[in-house]
């Protein structure tokens, strides 16, 4: 009976070692501005600002261990991100940052369409750039100080 259990015994080594293998091929990476999800075979990318929806699904044995799916949506695609821990807090976060995320490009187009006013350098800044170019020997202190008089 041993004899016949021992190729049972490394198969079933062989098909736990596979699907250990294959799950871990799958890397997630996300940054203040995307989501990147990287399989062995494919590359996707999502933008926080583009994502209109993330959605949990967990079984009954999933919510027993703290696990789930997370689908994060967009208008023109789904990132599905399998086996998360604690995947209603990760959803909610992400939701979270997109929305931060689309408030940050809002506020910087409206920023570019105000434009920038230039203050001319006070009188304590030119007295101040004045005296470093006496100090390294740009300008005389014969100059430096005939300059020196405008600003009194």
């Amino acid at each position: 009976m041993g004899i016949i259990l021992i190729p049972l015994f490394g198969v079933g080594i062989y098909l736990i070692y596979r699907f250990y293998s294959s799950n871990n091929a799958i890397s997630y990476r996300i940054t203040d501005h995307s989501i990147t999800v990287r399989d062995s075979n494919v590359e996707q990318k999502m933008d926080l600002a583009n994502i209109q929806k993330v959605e949990v699904s967990q079984k009954w044995i999933d919510k027993k261990f703290g696990l789930g799916l997370v689908t994060i949506r967009s208008d023109s695609n789904a990132i599905d991100m399998i086996g998360m821990e604690n995947p209603q807090n990760l959803a909610d976060t992400i939701m979270s940052a997109a929305k931060a995320e689309r408030k940050r490009l809002a506020d910087l187009n409206t920023n570019k369409s105000e434009p920038m006013k230039q203050s001319k350098p006070g009188r304590d800044d030119r007295i101040d750039y004045l005296t470093g170019l006496w100090q390294q020997g740009l300008i005389s202190e014969e100059d430096y100080e005939k300059e020196r008089k405008h600003f009194e």
